[in-house]
């Protein structure tokens, strides 16, 4: 049977909850209430009323232009998140996005900033209907949720343009399309990157086909980007950086092959990052391992031993202790101290205090005080009272 206190924490921490779950939707209903809504019978009717009666405003000035579109379940963007330790992660660029169920944010809308000096729209922006905006203090005109066909059809417009006024446009559509939960999405990127478009947008397309769902077709485009010697440099490095957005078992032979034959540091880099996000935990860690002992080049054992530190388990955790007391490089041992200070607080910290005590090498030992000091951990304050007490 729970106690008093423990019952009276519980109802505590559920009506804290619903509170914030109320002040979500009162958020997003007090957001779009202060937009000016506009009629049509279609996405672009409204979109082109808009513009009209955005027109009818004071000459010189500015408007928004927006609506909701279907966005993808577990991705989070333009969003603020307080962690158990009081923490705050935040992005609030509308420019990336994160994959966390915990996290998602289902309720996204696209503006446009229609200037009537120019007579075009200037500006896009996709933006999280629970967060408030200011918008500049330009009014919004709102044309409620668009279907799918429609906002993607929308979205593709500015990009079949092909004006280099609109480039900006064109990006941001192309990051639009990928947040939409429509199984077009991959077909539509895909088609873009097999076209003739400006070598930024094609960039951008190649980055943004790693969000789409798992699929193998996909994957075997983005290696044969990689792998072309003829492609650019940036668009080579977004399609690794892509493909190692996959997490399937089945990629990670794949990405070990790529790290084995590309000359590029950056490339091999980006793939050691793909593989320590890959599902196959034992084998990305025995992977890593092997790089992290074998790798003649500085750079890269390094980059390995920073993603074997962000696979869970007991390999890779006894692998980064390992090397942090053994190595001959104090460069490599530091870097072990860093990734083994981004694990679970349990697992870093009685490593942590250990190597800050009684490592041979000052400058490994400065490394984990200064990872120990950003623990925020009670165990971590019992040492420094200790240093300091000597």
């Amino acid at each position: 049977m729970e106690s008093g206190a423990a019952v009276v924490n519980k109802l505590e921490k559920i009506i804290f909850v619903s509170s914030i779950a109320l002040a979500l939707v009162i958020s997003v209903t007090g957001q779009t209430k202060s937009f000016i809504p506009v009629d049509g019978a279609s996405l672009k009717v409204k979109i082109d009323n808009a513009v009209t009666q955005g027109r009818s405003g004071p000459q010189g000035s500015r408007f928004w232009v927006g609506y909701q579109f279907e966005a993808r379940p577990a991705v989070a963007v333009d969003f603020e998140v307080v962690d158990a330790t009081g923490s705050v992660y935040s992005s609030t660029d509308g420019t990336s996005m994160t994959f966390d169920s915990r996290y998602e944010t289902r309720e996204l809308g696209l503006f446009l900033l229609f200037d009537m000096q120019r007579d075009s729209f200037t500006r896009a922006e996709v933006y999280n209907l629970r967060r408030t905006h200011e918008f500049s203090g330009y009014p919004v005109y709102w044309a409620g949720r668009a279907g799918n066909e429609e906002s993607l059809n929308y979205l593709k417009s500015f990009i079949d343009s092909g004006a280099p006024e609109i480039n900006r446009l064109a990006d941001r559509a192309t990051f639009a399309i990928a947040l939409h939960d429509d199984a077009r999405v991959e077909s539509m990127l895909t088609e873009l990157i097999r076209r003739p478009i400006s070598e930024p947008i094609r960039s951008r397309a190649i980055y943004w086909l790693g969000y789409t769902p798992e699929s193998q077709s996909k994957n075997n485009l983005l290696a044969e980007i990689a792998r072309n010697n003829q492609e650019a440099g940036d668009s080579r490095q977004q399609a690794m950086s892509a493909l190692g957005m996959s997490r399937a078992a089945t990629t990670l032979p794949l990405l070990e092959n790529l790290f084995e034959t590309m000359t590029s540091r950056e490339l091999k880099r980006r793939a050691l990052g793909g593989i320590a996000r890959n599902d196959n935990h034992d084998g990305a860690a025995t992977y890593l391992i092997r790089i992290a002992e074998s790798e003649k080049e500085l750079e890269l054992r390094k980059s390995a031993i920073a993603s074997l530190g962000r696979i869970a388990g007991e390999k890779s955790l006894g692998a980064l202790a390992n090397t942090l007391d053994s190595d001959p490089e104090t460069e490599i041992q530091k870097q072990a101290v860093i990734a083994i200070g981004r694990r679970p607080k349990d697992e870093a910290i009685p490593i942590l205090i250990r190597t800050a005590r009684s490592h041979p090498k000052m400058q490994v030992r400065k490394v984990a005080i200064q990872m120990l000091g950003q623990t925020g951990d009670e165990r971590a304050v019992v040492f420094f009272r200790e240093l300091l007490a000597k």
